[in-house]
């Protein structure tokens, strides 16, 4: 049976007629739709919300899934796009008389290619088995979600999951570097690179998290790390979760890093005991806190740790002394949840965000209550990031207990928004949380999400109803609030805000700049200039919650003074020149060196102000280190070349500054050399902060940066030189070598051009280029290429040959494009959103929504 496709309002179909037509679309045995076959997927983990879909679809392979989501567009039959189910929000719960297209057959591992740092997945795959199959190589993937034996990458692409390690690491979308998905409306696309670096809107970065309503994930590219040395795990018990609470805050203002710092209470500790025996001592609290990297600096930041956690009041430290000891404590952590089974019949599993040094008010707050409800609740959070996991325990047999147990959880995710954090650091809004979504964004705020919904998906089919409240489609317009600037902008600010969004509202054409220190603008340039250079300041700097705001228009430079003063800094060390604004930064997408260890400027980016092209002034992200509430606008800014919206404020995560650093300068004669033993050197036994790759007086000269330290940089610096077995040089004074190096693509005497690339591209491209008039850098670990001199047809040639695509930012009146540039539609409804009219003059290319 198949039907038309109608252009709506929707005859609703009867389950008979669904399963029908699925059944011409794929194999019959594989469209479940007996009452038992459904059982299994009318909810989530979260089994308090069940819905009872028509069918579910046992996806075999990714055409299967564009027919059915095509299908289910041209009929208005909801879908919902599912996993391994291990939602803890109701999010991958399907809608009553839908369909679910079950993903877990499309589990291939595509390719791995460790030259490049980065796997090619299908959505079924499990997350544990990226790292497992990626360990043989010297690489691993970092997010590591509670449930990652089972969850898949799909699900954690959808809901952009956490884990333990996300201070350090940051969350899914800081790991998914392009992806294939389909749309709603059935339309196959790809966004992202095969780089760590890219070009234009962040689309990546906005799809993850979207909660399965822009589309279905079809194929998805993944950053891989390499192997961590060495670990070491510490286990410290308290007589209080205060106690432990304030031991977090003193580690952080230490300066240590660790990879993971995460807190138990007592009803947690004895929940994991009872299931997993993982050997932990009887306490009020436990902290666990893992540090990782070399060796010998493993061992000295554990010395450090051991003194901060006994004058801390710890009256029992515990080290993990072998692998397998490491296991178990994570393994009674990772299991914390499904254990607390053993302690009651049914519990809620709450997950929200506060700011680190509230944490502790935070506790207490639960503990009050808890005695309030007169219900138990058992903690369990990473606190290093502040991301709340109380544990809220319930019989579910007993009149009114769910009732009451939702109201706690409500007030949980109430404090948490009264706190400055967020209601879900990384289960997502789904069902559970989504009245609470108008408590963090009001007004025009909320109402850009419901845009973009409705952008994307103008028939309502691509899981509605998570996320936003959506039951009638189109949604309505919401009323608007004042969203006038906040008021710790001052007057003069504030009143500098309203010009330039009246500005917009009542122009036809603008051309955002910043600083000027990216491009200059041609005098003859018709189209009126439209900056924020003005709006300069830090909003908040709280060093201990390792965030900081600022306006657009203040320096990069003013930023870089105020962190250090607090050993502090950017890790994607963005360039610095004099002129350069944080929003011109951010809009050009431009990260430094450093860039390669911790992730670049989209990866630090947690929440934007900014005015659209109707002038509406709009907020998105938050101020804590940790939020998957909402869109991720932020990300979507991050290299838009103001194509989209002007920034006014930003918000970034900050991390503290290394003690020292040293440098291993290795010179080869020839470039295959050079690149085999930067490949060595990215998956070898030390931990690298910066490697750039030079050609430079008819030699390639390999530049290693390490941190860490002071005392044992040499000997880490001079294991490194025998493990390249090449002529090297050690600098450990390598401050002005680095700054020399930024300084390279700073010059003004002729253009400059940034390509992002793949490692495995450095070779060809450079057996290209080296006959054509342009110096060269490659930097980042080999993802980015820096060009020096004059456009010409050679470098589109060039670039077009090998599929790439160049930034200009030198001696061009507008920051420029050349070589390729792919347009999707998915952008073109984003620019749809926020500039329906077209008033922001971009290098960019636009098509139209629905061009082919």
């Amino acid at each position: 049976m198949s039907l038309a496709p109608s252009p709506g309002p929707f005859p609703e179909l009867t389950q008979t007629q669904v399963v029908a037509a699925l059944q011409d679309l794929v194999e019959p045995a594989r469209v479940l739709h007996s009452r038992a076959d459904r059982a299994p997927y009318e909810s989530d983990a979260l089994t308090a919300f069940r819905a009872q879909p028509y069918a579910v679809v046992l996806a075999n392979d990714p055409d299967e899934v564009v027919r059915l989501v095509r299908w289910c567009h041209a009929t208005g039959v909801p879908f919902l796009a599912r996993g391994s189910g291990t939602s803890l929000s109701g999010g991958s719960m399907p809608r009553d008389k839908g369909v679910v297209l079950a993903l877990n057959r499309l589990n291939r591992i595509l390719e791995i290619r460790p030259e490049d740092g980065l796997c090619r997945v299908e959505p079924g795959v499990i997350n544990l088995r990226v790292s497992q199959a990626a360990q043989p190589y010297g690489l691993y993937y970092a997010p590591d979600p509670s449930s990652q034996p089972i969850c898949t990458i799909g699900g954690n692409v959808a809901f952009n999951s956490g884990g333990a390690h996300c201070l350090k690491y940051g969350m899914t979308s800081n790991h998914v570097l392009g992806l294939k998905y389909v749309t709603p409306t059935g339309v196959v696309e790809t966004a992202g690179r095969n780089s760590l670096e890219g070009l234009g809107p962040d689309l990546t970065g906005l799809f993850v998290g979207s909660e399965g309503r822009f589309g279905v994930a079809l194929e998805i590219t993944l950053r891989l790390l390499p192997l961590v040395p060495a670990y070491k795990t510490v286990l410290a018990a308290y007589a209080s979760l205060t106690a432990a609470g304030e031991a977090v805050a003193q580690v952080v203002a230490s300066g240590l890093l660790p990879g993971a710092m995460e807190i138990m209470d007592r009803l947690s500790i004895q929940a994991a005991e009872a299931s997993v025996q993982a050997g932990y001592p009887q306490a009020a609290a436990i902290l666990i806190v893992e540090l990782e990297g070399e060796e010998e600096q493993v061992a000295s930041d554990f010395a450090a740790l051991r003194r901060l956690l006994q004058a801390s009041g710890a009256h029992e430290i515990r080290a993990a002394q072998s692998e397998a000891e490491r296991a178990q404590i994570w393994k009674g952590r990772k299991n914390a949840f499904s254990a607390v089974g053993r302690l009651s019949p049914d519990y809620i599993v709450q997950d929200g965000v506060v700011p680190r040094s509230r944490l502790g008010e935070a506790l207490t707050r639960i503990e009050a209550l808890s005695r309030q409800y007169d219900i138990r609740v058992a903690n369990v959070f990473h606190a290093g990031d502040g991301n709340l996991h109380p544990l809220i325990l319930f019989d579910g047999r007993a009149e009114g207990a769910l009732h009451r147990a939702e109201e706690l959880a409500g007030e949980i995710l109430r404090m948490c928004i009264d706190m400055g954090g967020s209601i879900t650091g990384e289960h997502g809004v789904g069902m559970e949380k989504r009245a609470y979504l108008p408590a963090m964004y009001q007004g025009r705020d909320l109402q850009f999400m419901y845009d973009l919904c409705f952008a994307m998906d103008p028939r309502g089919v691509a899981n509605r109803g998570k996320m936003l409240v959506d039951e009638q489609w189109p949604p309505p317009a919401l009323q608007a609030r004042d969203d006038s600037a906040p008021a710790a902008y001052g007057a003069a600010r504030r009143a500098r805000v309203a010009a330039l969004r009246a500005a917009v509202a009542a122009g036809s054409a603008w051309r955002i700049v910043g600083g000027g220190s990216k491009t200059r603008r041609a005098a003859d340039d018709p189209i009126p200039a439209l900056s924020a250079t003005e709006l300069t300041g830090i909003l908040d700097y709280d060093p201990q919650e390792f965030t900081i705001t600022a306006l657009a228009g203040t320096p990069v430079q003013a930023l870089q003074a105020a962190l250090e003063e607090q050993g502090q800094y950017l890790p994607f060390c963005p360039p610095s020149q004099a002129g350069a604004t944080l929003g011109g930064t951010l809009a050009c997408g431009l990260s430094g060196e450093g860039r390669l260890r911790f992730g670049g400027a989209r990866d630090f980016v947690l929440g934007v102000r900014f005015i659209d092209g109707q002038g509406r002034l709009i907020y998105s992200g938050g101020q804590v280190v940790k939020n998957a509430a909402g869109f991720d606008a932020p990300k979507l800014l991050v290299g838009s070349l103001g194509s989209l919206a002007l920034m006014v404020e930003i918000t970034l995560k900050v991390f503290p500054q290394a003690p020292a650093y040293g440098t291993l300068q290795c010179r080869f004669r020839d470039m295959e050399a050079a690149c085999r033993q930067m490949h060595r050197i990215r998956t070898g036994p030390a931990e690298v902060v910066s490697l750039s790759l030079n050609p430079e007086d008819g030699e390639y000269a390999l530049y290693v940066r390490l941190a860490g330290s002071p005392e044992l940089l040499p000997q880490r610096l001079a294991r490194l030189a025998d493990f390249v077995a090449a002529p090297t040089h050690c600098a450990l004074d390598d401050a002005h070598l680095w700054r020399a190096l930024d300084e390279w693509s700073r010059l003004d005497a002729a253009g400059i051009w940034r390509v992002p690339i793949a490692p495995a591209l450095m070779l060809p491209l450079e057996r290209s280029l080296r006959d054509l008039p342009y110096a060269r850098r490659y930097g980042m670990g080999g993802h980015l290429l820096w060009l020096r001199g004059e456009a010409s047809p050679a470098l589109d040639a060039t670039l077009a040959r090998f599929q790439l695509g160049g930034l200009g930012l030198r001696d061009v009146p507008a920051p420029s494009l050349r070589g390729v540039y792919p347009m999707t539609r998915f952008l073109a409804r984003v620019k749809q959103v926020l500039d329906p009219d077209g008033k922001f003059a971009s290098p960019l290319p636009y098509p139209a929504p629905d061009t082919p």
